[in-house]
């Protein structure tokens, strides 16, 4: 069975999340959803729970009906959607089969490492594992040049660690040591699973750690590398072979199948020159080591039961707090989606979004829009000049909604029943020859960043786009029947806060035709930097589970995009109840019921594992940070539970965050 739909009103709020012993004005967050906090547990295969958790389980059954309608059906024609979806699955379920071959799928790649004779050999090795997806030392990936959004550019980015970022290499916090004494212990498991013996895996550990600690202390901090302007450094590839000499660079491209690039982005110029000078430092044998190390750690999930289990044993059980795996049906599942998701997709918004639900949400939009013009407009700190700039790019903003308009095809993708690992490689490769096709093409400006089946949002930079899939225009975010309050501050907010996005701190750096240029006055900048400054200070103070604190600067942007998002979408609400009419529903005002409905959407428990890890890596701040810190800065939020001095809610006007 799955996850049952939580049941609501007629206005699309379940009154038994209300948690009369808490006062609005104290803590929101929980005076909304304590009610639900108390009758719900997190399931043992999750890390946490909530409105986002929910609709993603209850959209994976809607998915694996469709994929059991199709696996009905014993033959399809090779190459088709159906074919390839139901193959997938099959070969990703085929537990049995992936135990009795062990490691034997991987073994061709071991034996190319282990065969390495000479430092150039080793590189092309590594272009190699490029790839088919093992991205170390560093990544690289296509994106849209920053500075010219009609042209992609190829991107290296840091990367070469098995630990989510370098603080766990190198903090001496609890936390960090923690996961490190863990991640230690799980580089000999894995490496033992493979043939090691315990002593060879122990030597083999000590040089995986060595050189991953030293990739780490060369990492730009995440703080900064969410800064578009400190990661945007495009160099000819004649400036990059003078600055990483080691590497032959032309060599590596053409290994990759770009061919012969004029330039690139190096997204850490000072990470890529030390990386290099280790590279031709440092034994060959210890970088055969790692990249081996790699090379099995990354492909363990998809290899027999004891590297499956292994693999989630330190990166859900240690890392998240899971306390068991998930079902193989919901694994199959997720590889039918990373393999061939629009495919799935396509049969997704056939059953299940209807063009009711598109309507009705297009015209949300259209009111969101027309909000954030106003605010634009009214805005007491930003002059003319820019203002005109960003009524040009918020006129400018695409809107993607549900399903793209033309979806991926998949020729020449080999998919077989009985070949799990093959499937994964030979998708991973797929993906990454389109991607280099592209590189001297025109930009793909229909193209989804997300399947429809996706449970979430986006905004695209370069692209100046709001996308919003087909899976996230459900209760709790959208009711097709419910109460337009209930709507504004769920997915209404979504809307603002994607919207938003492209006036964050780092959005607001793009223009309207998403090329990364200055478009504001230098004192507006500096009054906006200032704003900002407020909201890091306010999200600092936040703390998570063990004292774990918030990092403001880190969670900064999406801080940004909810209170804008939520301000903007009240606005959008407002200008709705004149059309409508104002009225009272079980008691509630339509200004109390928007708030409900955002505090419903964000509804969440967590485990501890989990909430300390996503306050240290994840730029999205906790769920109780994102309901309470937002309320705590808006006016309308005040007049609507009466919020005064005193209250714990209450932020003396002159503290409060008041950005866009």
């Amino acid at each position: 069975m799955g996850a049952k739909q939580p049941k609501t009103t007629s206005w699309g709020f379940d009154l038994k999340n209300i948690d009369s012993s808490v006062r609005p004005q104290d803590d929101f967050y929980r005076y909304a959803n304590g009610g639900w906090i108390a009758r719900n547990t997190i399931p043992e295969d999750e890390s946490r729970w909530g409105s986002f958790n929910i609709l993603r389980f209850n959209t994976e059954h809607q998915l694996h009906a469709l994929v059991l309608d199709i696996l009905k059906k014993n033959k399809h024609k090779a190459g088709s959607d159906e074919q390839l979806i139901a193959d997938t699955y099959r070969s990703a379920l085929d537990q049995k089969r992936r135990n009795a071959l062990g490691i034997k799928p991987l073994l061709p790649t071991l034996e190319k490492i282990r065969s390495v004779a000479s430092f150039n050999e080793f590189v092309a090795v590594m272009t190699h594992m490029h790839r088919v997806g093992v991205s170390v030392p560093w990544e690289f990936y296509l994106d849209q040049d920053s500075k010219n959004s009609s042209k992609y550019l190829l991107n290296l980015t840091q990367d070469g660690i098995g630990m989510p970022e370098r603080e766990y290499y190198l903090s001496s916090a609890q936390e960090h040591k923690r996961v490190r004494d863990a991640y230690v212990l799980h580089i000999e498991k894995i490496l033992k699973l493979a043939g090691y013996s315990p002593a060879k895996a122990k030597e083999a550990r000590e040089v995986v750690m060595k050189i991953e600690t030293k990739l780490a202390s060369f990492s730009m901090k995440k703080e900064d590398a969410r800064d578009t302007e400190k990661t945007y450094n495009k160099y000819t590839i004649a400036k990059l072979q003078k600055e990483a000499p080691e590497i032959d660079w032309k060599r590596y491209f053409k290994g990759l199948g770009a061919g012969e690039l004029k330039e690139v982005n190096v997204g850490q110029p000072e990470f890529f020159k030390k990386v290099a000078k280790l590279l031709a430092t440092l034994p060959l044998s210890e970088w055969k080591q790692y990249l081996e190390w790699h090379a099995i750690n990354e492909h363990a999930g998809l290899l027999s039961e004891p590297f499956l289990q292994e693999n989630w044993d330190f990166y859900s059980k240690t890392l998240t707090g899971a306390k068991q795996m998930r079902a193989p049906w919901r694994r199959a599942l997720s590889a039918v989606n990373g393999v061939v998701g629009e495919a799935l997709g396509k049969k997704y918004v056939e059953k299940h979004f209807t063009r009711e639900a598109k309507r009705r949400m297009e015209g949300l939009v259209d009111d969101l829009f027309e909000a954030y013009e106003i605010r634009i407009k009214n805005l007491d700190w930003m002059s003319p000049a820019t203002k005109k700039q960003a009524l040009a790019k918020l006129h400018a903003m695409n809107r993607k909604i549900g399903y793209p308009k033309k979806f991926e095809t998949y020729k020449g993708l080999v998919i077989r029943p009985d070949d799990f690992f093959g499937n994964a490689l030979r998708a991973t490769e797929f993906y990454h020859k389109k991607a280099m096709r592209r590189l001297n093409r025109p930009v793909d400006r229909a193209e989804w960043l997300m399947t429809p089946q996706t449970v979430n949002a986006y905004f695209q930079f370069n692209l100046n786009e709001i996308v919003f899939p087909a899976a996230i225009l459900q209760p709790p975010f959208f009711f097709a029947q419910g109460d337009d309050a209930v709507n504004y501050g769920a997915i209404g907010s979504v809307i603002g806060h994607e919207i938003s996005h492209g006036f964050d701190d780092q959005g607001s750096k793009f223009n309207a035709k998403g090329n990364m240029r200055p478009w504001w006055t230098p004192q507006d900048r500096k009054r906006f930097e200032k704003k900002a400054e407020v909201l890091v200070k306010q999200f600092n103070g936040y703390k998570v589970a063990d004292g774990v604190s918030v990092n403001g600067k880190l969670t900064l942007g999406e801080n940004i995009a909810d209170l804008a998002g939520l301000a903007i979408a009240f606005d959008a609400f407002q200008i709705r109840l004149k059309k409508t009419g104002h009225k009272i529903i079980d008691g509630f005002t339509p200004e109390q019921r928007y708030f409900l409905g955002y505090a419903q959407s964000e509804q969440t428990i967590g485990r501890p594992e989990f909430e300390k890890m996503a306050a240290l890596i994840d730029p999205h701040s906790a769920s109780e940070h994102r309901v309470n810190g937002p309320a705590s800065d808006l006016e309308p939020f005040y007049e609507a539970f009466n919020v005064q001095k005193g209250d714990k809610l209450y932020r003396d006007p002159a503290k409060r965050a008041k950005i866009w």
